[in-house]
């Protein structure tokens, strides 16, 4: 495990899709789903889509869908997963904190676990295109593990949720502790949802 930590963090992503990694459930959790009840269908963007689980139960539910993560094995196998499921997707390989998507705006952001894996430069490189990403109007949605002592810069912090409610308004925020699928104890953990309203610009 250390070894595969002093690589590269796009390779690091890709090697764990070999195989099946922990947090690729299969499963949608309540939170989106939540979300998908409360607001009309429209624009959604996954950052870290994975291997597509989300943008399937999107597309299902009538939502236009982008996905996009730093591993291409990821990417595939979301494509893949899409096609199966009888839906049409943009899924693409990149990197969150560069300039992606020009001229392309969401009603709504989905980020589970892409944004607690950045360093503090991409952090506000990210906020910056979550700026120009999200439609006015539009719900972010966010999980994240929160920050621990025994790592670097894993994990978010009350600075970061202060960050983006400089542009965003929160309108719900849980915190509670995270279970492995072994049972095993894991990261303490938060979601969040925020809008976007005109009266902020």
């Amino acid at each position: 495990m250390k070894l595969l930590q002093r690589l590269p963090r796009g390779l690091q992503f890709n090697l764990r899709y070999l195989g099946t990694p922990p947090w690729d459930t299969g499963i949608s959790p309540p939170e989106l789903l939540g979300v998908i009840e409360s607001v009309p269908a429209g624009r959604a963007l996954d950052l870290g889509c994975g291997t597509g689980t989300n943008l399937v139960t999107l597309a299902e539910h009538g939502w236009a869908v982008t996905g996009v993560d730093l591993a291409l094995l990821s990417v595939l196998k979301a494509r893949r997963k899409l096609r199966r499921a009888g839906y049409s997707a943009r899924i693409f390989q990149g990197d969150v904190t560069h300039a992606l998507l020009p001229g392309q705006q969401f009603d709504l952001i989905l980020d589970m676990g892409c944004f607690h894996n950045l360093s503090p430069e991409g952090r506000s490189r990210y906020r910056s295109n979550l700026a120009r990403w999200l439609a006015p109007g539009g719900t972010y949605l966010v999980y994240a593990h929160r920050k621990r002592p025994d790592r670097a810069f894993h994990g978010v912090e009350e600075g970061d949720f202060e960050a983006f409610e400089s542009f965003l308004r929160l309108a719900w925020r849980r915190d509670a502790g995270e279970r492995r699928p072994d049972g095993g104890g894991g990261f303490p953990s938060v979601w969040a949802r925020f809008t976007r309203e005109e009266t902020f610009f």
